[in-house]
């Protein structure tokens, strides 16, 4: 005759009282099945699992190689666009004004404009601070896949607020672009150039001279750009650098968390 009931005994290993329970049959056999049945899954799960797991993390390796190589290339074309911009800007400033011909393959070719008159002193460094405002994004120059390359600093101030110029120079471009919208470039002389980009609207033209102080453009978000602000940059030899060290005042409105 079966069993109706199982009873177990346990007994610890030191001094204590011992303790019994019992189970019916059915219970004994519906925990024994559950168990069984556990473990079977587990071990099915484990032999189809695995194999989706190597292709997942060999297909997730795959697909970041191909970004990262992907965001190199974006990063290159965009240092070699902006490099092709700043040998313009400088050509343009020693009389010379190099643009897309659809005779030579789409290379920079020269065009003769009037000379531009002689820049040089200290007057001439960058040394006012454009807008006042609050400091939203520091420079980043970085060659990491994963990160954006910013040339200068974006400082954050209403619409239509006054651009001043940082110091006395040129202006040798004044007009709109994809990225920094409305975008006013400044030959300072001694290679000195600074760009103010996203404004709303600009009150200079191409090749005037103007003062340190002067207003160039009102600020604005034109462009690529996700607020009201200027993104201000100083180029020097044919190199971004960072603005802050120029204005350490900046330094006490940075609110940038990069």
């Amino acid at each position: 005759m079966k069993p109706s009931r199982y009873t177990f005994l346990i007994v610890p290993d030191h001094d204590g009282k011992n303790r019994r329970f019992s189970i019916s049959r059915i219970g004994t056999l519906i925990i024994l099945f559950a168990t069984i049945l556990v473990i079977t899954g587990m071990v099915v799960s484990l032999i189809y699992m695995t194999p989706k797991a190597v292709d997942y993390n060999r297909m997730k390796q795959a697909y970041d190689s191909v970004i990262g190589e992907r965001s190199k290339v974006l990063a290159l074309y965009r240092d070699l666009e902006r490099l092709k911009e700043v040998e313009r800007m400088v050509q343009q400033a020693l009389g010379t004004n190099l643009e897309e011909s659809d005779d030579v393959e789409n290379k920079l070719v020269a065009k003769p404009i009037d000379p531009p008159a002689s820049i040089g002193g200290i007057t001439y460094i960058p040394s006012l601070i454009p807008v006042n405002g609050v400091v939203t994004q520091e420079m980043i120059q970085t060659h990491a896949s994963d990160t954006k390359t910013h040339y200068g600093i974006d400082i954050a101030v209403p619409t239509g607020s006054d651009v001043l110029a940082a110091a006395s120079g040129q202006v040798v471009f004044a007009g709109h672009t994809r990225e920094l919208g409305n975008l006013i470039v400044v030959y300072h002389g001694n290679e000195y150039f600074t760009y103010y980009g996203h404004n709303e609207s600009i009150v200079v033209k191409p090749y005037q001279q103007v003062n340190s102080g002067d207003v160039i453009a009102k600020s604005g978000n034109t462009g690529e750009s996700s607020g009201p602000h200027l993104h201000f940059e100083i180029w020097k030899e044919g190199e971004a650098v960072d603005p802050l060290s120029y204005f350490p005042a900046l330094n006490q409105s940075n609110m940038s968390v990069d």
